[in-house]
């Protein structure tokens, strides 16, 4: 081999990894926007390829390769497709796979949801009705493939997430614990800011604007803020973020709120800081959440919250009830919602208190300390690695 010439350097080689998630967008969801975030800052350490079915990012920041829609929408066979098409396409020319769906084959797999066989367990669902149905079967089939295989690392983005998961398969491989993260403004906004960005939201400048951002309305309990905020006595507008498609279940219970109190179905919104610049408070009042990035991210933008506890929000542990969050005990208590509203409101110290504990909470959680986590298990996955 003939030697390099005397002077010159070599530019040490990035390590390939590629990134699958099915949706890779930053207002999919949580679980998607944490690939979309994290992947961006991995990009000065690795070469990133992403492979997913969509793809709303940019190209310029990424490689990317698309994994062809089915032509039937059945979500459990798109995901054994899915996890097919992906380990053709990855088979060889990375250093790492690492995984944001249930797939077999990669070698490291963020877990940020609750496993499928914990959501039977919750569920009681017997043996007999499993074994007769397909769908179950290849989530289950998946899922244990995917967090049971030698040579695999989960990281998972809850310690209750883990533990949960442990006591229903304890052959897990390898495991570790990383919450998602946030970027952190340098400053809040200032008053001007936020009724600047009401109105150009098409929403009143001085009325209290309380935001609600998830794509299941469901299981993020926008029935309970709605019948909350019905029992308010001053006039109020809520914005909801998420997928516009679902209004119309909701449509009674917004009528039903009365008079001087409004709901917007804004969709989805790619500028998140305006959003969260016209937000009062963001109320979370979640079924079931793991670890959720959008009360990260409202805190840090000095955004007050309200949400379930644990068991429904395995965040509620870390949080002190109003310090940095108004905590209500279970989704459907209506009457907390209503009050927790009304005291951020009418009592502008407790609104000041919880927005600033609020942002020394999201404070910890940085993408540096991200990813010297995701890098210690991309060594545990492949000892040749030197990140």
């Amino acid at each position: 081999m003939d030697a390099a010439p005397a002077g010159a350097t070599h530019e040490p080689m990035q390590t390939k990894v590629a990134i699958l998630s099915r949706n890779f967008s930053r207002i999919a969801g949580g679980a998607e926007s944490y690939a979309v975030h994290l992947a961006t800052a991995m990009r000065a350490e690795c070469d990133i390829t992403v492979v997913s079915q969509v793809f709303e990012e940019s190209a310029t920041l990424f490689k990317h390769v698309r994994v062809p829609a089915l032509p039937i929408r059945t979500r459990w066979l798109n995901a054994l497709w899915f996890n097919w098409h992906s380990a053709r396409l990855t088979r060889s020319g990375f250093d790492i796979v690492h995984s944001f769906e249930n797939v077999t084959h990669s070698q490291v797999h963020t877990v940020s949801v609750k496993t499928v066989h914990a959501s039977l367990k919750q569920r009681g669902m017997s043996a007999l009705r499993i074994a007769l149905s397909p769908r179950l079967l290849a989530y289950l089939w998946l899922e244990k493939k995917r967090l049971c295989t030698a040579g695999h690392v989960s990281v998972f983005v809850s310690e209750f997430l883990l533990q949960e998961t442990l006591a229903l398969l304890p052959c897990i491989a390898s495991s570790s614990v990383m919450p998602p993260c946030v970027n952190i403004p340098t400053q809040p906004f200032k008053v001007e800011e936020k009724i600047a960005a009401r109105i150009q939201l098409g929403l009143q400048p001085h009325t209290m604007t309380i935001g609600f951002v998830g794509h299941d309305f469901k299981k993020k309990g926008l029935d309970t803020l709605l019948k909350g905020a019905a029992l308010l006595p001053f006039d109020l507008q809520i914005m909801v973020i998420g997928r516009a498609d679902q209004a119309s279940q909701y449509a009674q219970l917004v009528q039903a709120m009365g008079p001087g109190k409004t709901c917007r179905f804004m969709g989805a919104v790619r500028d998140m800081p305006q959003a969260y610049a016209a937000m009062h408070c963001l109320a979370h009042p979640t079924t079931q959440d793991a670890f959720p990035t959008v009360l990260l991210e409202a805190m840090a933008h000095h955004v007050p919250v309200i949400t379930t506890d644990e068991p429904y929000n395995n965040m509620g542990s870390l949080l002190t009830q109003h310090s940095n969050a108004i905590l209500i005990q279970t989704p459907d208590h209506i009457d907390a919602m209503a009050t927790g509203l009304k005291r951020l409101w009418l009592e502008p110290a407790l609104h000041t208190t919880i927005a600033s504990k609020g942002f020394e909470f999201a404070k910890q959680y940085s993408w540096d300390a991200a990813k010297a986590v995701y890098y210690a298990a991309y060594r545990r996955a492949n000892s040749q690695i030197i990140l």
